[in-house]
């Protein structure tokens, strides 16, 4: 992460619009100060349920524009959160859009296209989303592109139009082949304009998913997908979230892990050429240690103001297909070190829309992967976390389970035998005084188990903890002095047969 005060990167070439789209999700709405926060459920303006997954961003003139997709099990999950996933299957409600000047406070303008009102490709839609809306100069048309799939009419790329960026969108076409691609429709996609005004769709290969494309749309009025051309051919395990994002004259490729709804590492390749050649795909640094925030690849925002030019990486939470934490939509600034973007992993960050600039909040927890979602599937270690284990038996043991405070993992060191048993996290961070924040339960009766902020500069701060926790509680560590610009935060653990700890939502925040 890059912490001083605030952040910028040179500007890059103005173009007309640039929209980014497909997948994607968030903004918190706080008020009137610009922040981002994330691991929440956004509100709008007028204090609903923001309800925008699998989308995109349009800028027209001074507003930005966000569509996105409404499920029906979205909205019961927002109001409800459960421990466990409410379905696999998705049902589609609306494709919706909201508006804003600043890219964090946003107001519903409406849904544009809805299921049952919008003709007989809408009677019962299997599936609607990956979507994003485009504006065609000539026609003067704004496009809205989606994926779409009905047991009656097949599936494909649906196109609709509209007068204004705000709909209603009218149905124009559903085109079920694309030319010189290997299956016949797109795995996950996104648009991207360039700065010349011409659109694109960004995909994989549906089945696999190994093959990356990018096709143009039809010049004339952007309602058909072109031939397209394959940039890569991703390894075994192929690739979703694929999403574009110009910065510094170079294109860049992203993409996630096939993870279905779950959360994901980002990978990214860049080109002088939007069709390439590209350069060998690589691990986006900051999203290994906590899957992109717990997120997957959604879209990407290009934010140029006054002082500079900020790239959002805009993410999908799926929690309610997931139950991967709380909040649909992780937005983070990126750095970059040189050509290579860096993922930023704030829970809250300043926005400064008009200057291009960002900065992280006071709020922002430090602790990556605090909740112990990123992993999916039990592990004997965890993402972004170093696990060490010793026992008579010598087995590393499973360190995370289904049984969390506010989702479903948890860590937990228990003990099969006499044993010791440790979780850390070097955490780089502004020097400042900081608050370290656990949930914990405990069987009680170890010869050590604590937890500590250690190495920071100052004193150690650490507690005990020695009867039995049946419930969960929550402890505080105050007066955490970081003088170095870095802190160890722990737990660690003795004990026998039967005896355990578990862990859940850590937070080192700012005083």
């Amino acid at each position: 992460m890059r912490f001083p005060g605030t952040h910028h990167s040179p500007r890059t070439p103005s173009g007309a619009i640039v929209m980014l789209a497909m997948l994607g999700m968030q903004s918190c709405a706080c008020a009137a100060e610009p922040i981002i926060r994330n691991g929440v459920f956004w509100k709008d303006s007028a204090g609903a349920p923001i309800h925008s997954q699998g989308g995109g961003i349009l800028k027209v003139g001074d507003t930005w524009y966000w569509y996105g997709a409404r499920y029906a099990e979205a909205v019961s999950y927002a109001a409800a959160p459960r421990p466990t996933p409410a379905t696999g299957n998705p049902h589609f409600s609306a494709v919706t859009v909201y508006s804003s000047a600043d890219l964090v406070n946003w107001k519903f303008e409406g849904d544009v296209l809805a299921a049952g009102a919008s003709g007989k490709l809408f009677d019962r839609p299997g599936w609607v989303g990956r979507l994003g809306v485009v504006y065609h100069r000539q026609t003067g048309k704004y496009v809205l592109l989606t994926q779409y799939a009905s047991p009656e009419h097949g599936s494909g790329v649906l196109f609709a139009t509209s007068d204004t960026p705000t709909g209603p969108f009218v149905v124009r076409r559903l085109q079920t082949r694309l030319d010189k691609v290997a299956t016949p429709g797109s795995g996950d996609q996104t648009v991207f304009v360039d700065d010349d005004g011409q659109a694109y769709l960004v995909f994989s290969s549906s089945g696999d998913r190994r093959k990356l494309y990018v096709a143009p749309l039809r010049p004339a009025d952007f309602l058909a997908v072109e031939a397209a051309t394959q940039v890569h051919a991703a390894p075994a395990g192929g690739r979703e979230g694929n999403a574009m994002f110009k910065h510094r004259g170079l294109y860049y490729f992203c993409s996630s892990d096939l993870h279905g709804w779950n959360a994901s590492r980002s990978f990214c390749m860049s080109a002088r050429s939007i069709t390439g050649p590209y350069s060998p795909e690589k691990l986006v640094a900051g999203t290994e240690a906590d899957f992109s925030h717990v997120s997957q690849n959604g879209f990407f925002i290009q934010v140029a103001g006054s002082e500079g030019t900020t790239v959002l990486y805009a993410g999908d939470r799926w929690s309610n297909f997931a139950a991967n934490g709380i909040g649909y939509n992780i937005w983070v600034p990126l750095s970059f070190e040189g050509d290579a973007p860096v993922f930023n992993s704030l829970s809250e960050f300043r926005l400064d829309a008009a200057k291009g600039t960002w900065s992280a909040g006071k709020g922002n927890n430090y602790v990556l992967n605090p909740g112990f979602e990123a992993d999916r599937v039990a592990q004997t270690s965890v993402a972004g976390w170093r696990t060490s284990w010793t026992s008579l038996k010598g087995a590393a043991p499973i360190v995370n389970t289904l049984d969390g405070h506010a989702s479903r993992w948890a860590l937990v060191l228990r003990h099969a035998d006499p044993s010791m048993g440790s979780a850390v996290q070097d955490v780089r961070l502004p020097n400042g005084r900081y608050t370290l924040r656990a949930w914990v339960r405990s069987s009680g009766g170890q010869a050590v188990a604590r937890l500590f902020a250690s190495g920071h500069g100052g004193p150690e701060v650490a507690q005990q903890f020695s009867g039995p926790l049946a419930e969960w509680r929550q402890v505080s560590l105050p007066g955490v002095e970081v003088r170095n610009g870095s802190v160890q935060v722990g737990v660690y653990t003795e004990g026998k047969d039967g005896q355990w700890l578990m862990l859940d939502d850590l937070s080192l925040v700012q005083e």
